[in-house]
């Protein structure tokens, strides 16, 4: 795989990414390498709260409209991709892409919308115009126009991408018709911005449609042995990026049979296998490997193929069998989401929100169910709080709702390819609070901007 960056007119030897399905957006935020004083550890911390809930106030207010965001949107077998204003649901402006993309994410930060061409085998990068820099003892926020990014990534079936505080992690699978072999590459906002020029990348001796997930300088990839009859990896190794190449350093004692699906919180990283959840545990550079297995009340056959998690919560969101699991991490159990699919759909979309507080689902329908975090009895349960249908009629053919989570307040934003609408969703308030009205049929979307602090999070919780 490479990488390109076409203003410098320089080409490097890099790799490319493998993402599924598509509807893996929700960004997470991983632990940071420890620090020797923790008491000094803990006061930077603080202070660097205090200084982004004081951005969002100060920052704001200087000439950053676009508070709550902005909307990265496609449209189905275009090219083009759209930047709307939250704040009055105006295009900024429309932006072509080299091909139509398949699926859309945000980078680590949410100033970049990553779109994934993977017919092509191209991933392409729009910079969203909204980000914030520190400046001295606070934070400059910035509100620019939408552009297209040099940037580029070429490699063979990007597939699954992968967002985290730690990096991005773009995995190709290569191709077994072709004999092309797998990679993937490692990178964050500094390499999309051009700061940074040494994209690590790890080439492969197989094909693969394998998973990995970014934990700063290291890598959790899988692996699959060359003489296996599946494409699907068993296997899970740990990576070093050394520059614009990775060292591997162990392969973790764990089987994950029939690998398909990955997520991470704070301190673990959980990859889908067919007889469980392999869990990967990080204390400071030092890993682990411990395995889940599949409940009892799991039918034959049912497995977890997908999985969502949240930096600040021990439990990840599980997709098995068209059912939904909270799976906790800490505990080792899963327990059944009380949630039904509607009959003859499935399960489309899923998340937590910005805050951790709330579980979003959306299913094919386009009936969306918004859950809420309760203690009871010392122990964390999920209650129903809110149901709501997109829309009262039947898709066409190839057409599908698609949702984003903002990650400046505890809402989602839902497209409408029926009244080529997209509808925001106030998570706490429990109901539809703006509408966008679109000249095209919404395909996929993405929310770009600043995020709101975990201080401010805080603050507004209690």
């Amino acid at each position: 795989m490479i990488f390109r960056a076409k203003v410098l007119a320089a080409a490097v030897s890099a790799i490319l990414l493998s993402a599924c399905g598509g509807t893996d957006h929700t960004v997470e935020r991983t632990a940071q390498p420890a620090v020797a004083d923790e008491s000094k550890a803990e006061e930077a911390k603080a202070t660097e709260s205090e200084k982004a809930a004081e951005h969002d106030e100060h920052d704001h207010d200087e000439g950053v409209t676009d508070v709550a965001g902005r909307l990265v949107v496609s449209s189905a077998d275009s090219n083009v991709l759209h930047v709307y204003s939250t704040a009055d649901q105006s295009l900024i402006d429309s932006i072509g892409l080299t091909y139509t993309p398949q699926y859309l994410y945000g980078s680590e930060n949410h100033r970049y919308a990553i779109s994934v061409q993977r017919t092509d085998g191209l991933v392409e990068f729009l910079d969203g115009g909204l980000y914030q820099e520190a400046h001295d003892d606070h934070f400059h926020a910035h509100q620019d126009a939408p552009v297209a990014v040099s940037f580029h990534l070429e490699s063979v079936k990007p597939t699954h991408v992968t967002v985290s505080e730690g990096g991005i992690a773009v995995f190709s699978d290569g191709d077994k018709e072709t004999q092309q072999n797998a990679s993937v590459a490692m990178f964050n906002e500094s390499h999309i911005s051009g700061a940074n020029k040494e994209v690590a990348v790890w080439e492969y001796s197989t094909y693969m449609h394998g998973a990995a997930q970014a934990r700063g300088e290291y890598l959790i990839s899988t692996l699959r042995d060359s003489s296996s009859e599946s494409t699907l990896p068993a296997q899970i190794g740990l990576f070093h990026a050394h520059g614009d190449h990775f060292h591997d350093e162990k392969v973790f004692d764990v089987s994950c049979p029939a690998l398909h699906g990955s997520a991470q919180n704070e301190t673990t990283i959980a990859f889908g296998c067919a007889d469980g959840v392999a869990l990967i545990t990080q204390a400071g550079q030092a890993f682990s490997a411990s395995k889940v297995a599949n409940p009892e009340s799991f039918a034959e056959g049912q497995r977890v193929g997908a999985l969502k998690g949240h930096p600040h919560s021990d439990q990840y969101i599980a997709s098995a069998g068209g059912q939904l699991f909270m799976l906790d991490s800490h505990d080792a159990e899963f327990a059944a989401l009380k949630w039904q699919v509607t009959t003859d759909h499935r399960v489309s979309h899923y998340g937590f929100s910005a805050s951790g507080e709330h579980v979003v689902v959306m299913d094919s329908a386009g009936k969306l169910s918004v859950f809420a975090a309760h203690e009871h009895d010392g122990e964390h349960h999920w209650e129903a709080e809110h149901e709501v249908m997109v829309s009262d009629g039947a898709l066409a053919e190839g057409q599908s709702f698609s949702l984003a989570f903002s990650q400046a307040e505890e809402a989602v934003f839902v497209s409408d390819p029926l009244k080529q609408q997209i509808k925001k969703f106030d998570l706490e308030a429990g109901e539809w609070s703006q509408t966008f009205e679109l000249d095209i049929v919404p395909g996929k979307l993405v929310w770009l901007g600043i995020a709101k602090s975990e201080a401010a999070h805080d603050e507004h919780e209690h």
